[in-house]
C-alpha cells in the first residue's frame, strides 16, 4: 500500500493567507518542505481523500491520475476538505472527455452528501459524471476493492466528521485528520478491531502548543492517542505514525522547527508530496 500527501496544511495553508506572522514568514523565506497546502491524501493512486480547493494546484504539481481516479472519500464538509464548486467541472460543459471517464464517486457523511448533492443539482450533473454516496460510521464498504471503515471524528458536529480505515490485500491504513480524542463508540469499535493498522496518519494541527480545545490534535495528544490505539490493539511495533495537517498558528509549526522534536518522539513528519509505501 502507498499514501502520498498532497497536502498537509490547515485551512489557511502555511503560510498562511493574508498573514505575515513570524512562523509564515520564516516558512515563506526557506521553502521546501516548510510550504504547505490544504490537506489531501491520494491512496495507491486508487482513493482520493478529501477534494480541496487545492485539488487542481495538487494535481498540476503531482501529476497524479486525476482522471482514472473513480473514489473519493471525504472526511468532513469544512471548506479546506470539501470545495464542491470544482466538482461541477466533472460537467461535459467543461470536461470535453467526460464520456470516456468512469463516473466520479464520492463518499461521505450527512453534511458531505448534502453539499455535493447541491452542487449536481445546481450544475446538472449526470450519474455518468459524478455519484454521490452517504456514509454509515461504523459500517465497513466497499470501493474499488478497498474495505473503507468510517468512524466519527470529534471535531465540529455540523461537518458530519469521520476518519478511516482503509484495508486491501492484508494492509491498513488510518487517516485520521481534524479530530481530537476520538469519541467512545470508535475506541469500542477500534478495541472489537483489535489488530495492528500497518500506518497511521495523526492530525498534529497545532505542533508544540499545549491547547485544551476539541477538534484537533498537537503532539502532546499524539503521543497519547498512540499510547491508547497500542492498549485498544490498534497499533504494534511495527505500526508507522505519521503527523499530518498543520496550522502556522502552532508553536514550533515550521517544518526544518518541528521535524526533529517529532522524530525524537518517534514520529514521521508529513509534507507536501511525501511518499510512504508500507
Amino acid at each position: 500500500m502507498k499514501i502520498q500527501y498532497l497536502g498537509t496544511g490547515a485551512a489557511e495553508g502555511i503560510p498562511a493567507v493574508f498573514c505575515d506572522c513570524a512562523r509564515c514568514k520564516r516558512s515563506k523565506e526557506l521553502g521546501g518542505r516548510n510550504i504547505r497546502t490544504r490537506s489531501q491524501a491520494l491512496v495507491d493512486d486508487t482513493i482520493l481523500v478529501d477534494f480541496p480547493p487545492d485539488t487542481y494546484l495538487h494535481y498540476l504539481r503531482f501529476n497524479f491520475p486525476i482522471t482514472k481516479i473513480k473514489t473519493c472519500i471525504v472526511t468532513h464538509s469544512h471548506a479546506d476538505h470539501l470545495y464542491p464548486a470544482d466538482i461541477e467541472m466533472r460537467n461535459k460543459n467543461y470536461c470535453a472527455n467526460i464520456g470516456k471517464l468512469d463516473p466520479l464517486s464520492f463518499y461521505g457523511d450527512k453534511s458531505v452528501y448534502d453539499k455535493i448533492n447541491d452542487v449536481i443539482k445546481h450544475s446538472g450533473l449526470e450519474k455518468n459524471e459524478v455519484q454521490n454516496n452517504l456514509i454509515k460510521v461504523n459500517t465497513p464498504f466497499t470501493a474499488d476493492g478497498y474495505t473503507i471503515i468510517p468512524l466519527r471524528a470529534a471535531h465540529g458536529p455540523e461537518s458530519t466528521p469521520v476518519v478511516y480505515i482503509i484495508e486491501k490485500d492484508g494492509k491498513s491504513l488510518f487517516y485520521s485528520n481534524d479530530t481530537s480524542d476520538y469519541p467512545e463508540e470508535s475506541w469500542e469499535y477500534l478495541r472489537k478491531y483489535n489488530k495492528p493498522i500497518d500506518l497511521i496518519s495523526l492530525d498534529c494541527t497545532a505542533a508544540l502548543s499545549h491547547i485544551e480545545y476539541i477538534g484537533h490534535m498537537s503532539l502532546e495528544r499524539n503521543i497519547a492517542i498512540r499510547e491508547k490505539l497500542f492498549d485498544a490493539g490498534a497499533a504494534d511495533e511495527h505500526t508507522v505514525f505519521v503527523l499530518n495537517h498543520f496550522s502556522h498558528n502552532g508553536e514550533g509549526v515550521v517544518y526544518d522547527d518541528f521535524v526533529n522534536a517529532a522524530e525524537k518522539e518517534g514520529f514521521v513528519v508529513a509534507y507536501d508530496g511525501m511518499v510512504i509505501e508500507f
